[in-house]
């Protein structure tokens, strides 16, 4: 009986080392490698990147005198500029306009006024003396009359022919004299003229020099009211910063948003957008906040859509007005926005990573006391992150993340 019992000692050795392995062994799998079932509320929800704006918000401009057409300046230059974030005051200082296309615009405007003012002074004097000569001309006709009607009063002696002759003469005197004062008048009326445009054109360069004089002491910006200087968005999507051209066509610097309404907005895609109405509920995360989140609702939804910058996708636009819930936040912060589509309790959740397909079936690695099994499960509805579980787990259970080896 003896040897019996210490030859079977060895298998019983063998034996406790397996179960000791099944039942401790098992359990040194990472806690890292592993996420636990969880019961609670399942959302059903749409996800779009997004970015926040102010619903009501005062721009910073361009100077009123670059919105003048009869200024030749197509665009300026942002030599200098606040920090955005920058809290100003109305009338602080905001930002600087390059002044080098101004001066140039000046200096060419006060050469065009030199040119002009010669350009006067010598119609003037043609216009004297060639209205000296007209004159000179109208007396010399005057005499040459008065010549004529001399020898028609002497010709009463003569004979018919003689006095037919010193008529004609006479008429022909009266009529020269009458065309030279026609001429006379004439060109009196084009000197005028000529002297009236140039004095026109030093009028439209004078006020252009003013006009330029007064751009140029307002290309130093000032707030127009109190609040935060956030950067406006170029068409591209880039946000305006020195050195970027600013004009009458594309006038703002930058804005000062009113904060007492936060508006986060986004573009929904063409597939997902008929889920979205107003009144939506959603959940906002921002990544200044990355800890927080935030309650929102859905204020308008576009109707028309456009192509998502970079996606080459249809988006409509949806504007959500958010629950700052005591937080600063502040235009241009980046968002994710949460459209909730449906929520249900009571539910078994795990994170979608961890389910496999294998073979055609759904299934994950649980970690049991007698050691790591494959368990199929049956899933129902997923989100971005969580699969929803209606067979083949129970809550508390501990899935491993990886396949084992």
């Amino acid at each position: 009986m003896k040897r019996k019992l210490l030859l079977l000692l060895p298998l019983f050795v063998i034996i406790l080392i397996f179960l000791g392995y099944r039942f401790f062994m098992a359990d040194t799998v990472d806690k890292d490698e592993m996420v636990v079932v969880e019961k609670g509320r399942f959302e059903y929800y749409v996800v779009s990147m997004g970015e926040l704006e102010a619903h009501e918000s005062k721009d910073i401009m361009i100077p009123d005198v670059l919105l003048n057409r009869t200024v030749r300046i197509r665009q300026i230059a942002i030599n200098d500029l606040v920090r955005e974030g920058t809290e100003v005051k109305k009338g602080d200082y905001v930002a600087t306009l390059d002044p080098s296309e101004v001066e140039e615009h000046l200096k060419s405007t006060q050469e065009t006024l030199d040119m002009l003012y010669a350009n006067l002074e010598n119609a003037k004097m043609d216009s004297s003396l060639n209205l000296t000569d007209a004159r000179d001309a109208i007396r010399r006709s005057h005499d040459n009359v008065l010549d004529a009607e001399v020898k028609v009063e002497q010709s009463v002696y003569e004979s018919k022919a003689v006095q037919r002759q010193a008529a004609i003469e006479l008429e022909m005197a009266r009529r020269q004299m009458e065309q030279k004062k026609r001429n006379y008048q004439q060109q009196k009326r084009k000197n005028e003229l000529s002297v009236r445009r140039i004095e026109d054109n030093i009028r439209q360069e004078e006020q252009q020099m003013e006009t330029l004089q007064q751009l140029k002491r307002d290309l130093v910006i000032k707030a127009p009211s109190g609040g935060v200087v956030v950067y406006v968005r170029e068409w591209d999507g880039e946000k305006k910063k020195v050195g970027d051209m600013v004009s009458r066509w594309d006038p703002r610097i930058a804005l000062l948003p009113d904060l007492s309404t936060i508006l986060s907005v986004t573009y929904v895609k063409e597939i997902d957008v008929n889920e979205i109405h107003e009144g939506m509920a959603v959940k906002i995360t921002i990544d200044a906040f990355p800890e927080e989140e935030f309650n929102g609702v859905v204020r308008t939804v576009a109707n028309i859509g456009q192509e998502i910058e970079g996606q080459f996708l249809n988006g409509f636009k949806v504007e959500i007005e958010v629950n700052p819930n005591g937080f600063d936040l502040l235009p241009g912060m980046t968002s994710t926005n949460r459209f909730i589509i449906q929520a249900i309790d009571n539910q078994l959740m795990i994170p979608r990573d961890v389910v496999f397909v294998e073979e055609n079936e759904q299934v994950v690695y649980k970690k049991t006391p007698l050691g790591i099994v494959r368990q199929e499960v049956k899933i129902e509805g997923e989100n971005e992150k969580m699969v929803r579980v209606t067979e083949g787990l129970s809550e508390g259970d501990k899935i491993l993340k990886h396949p084992p080896q």
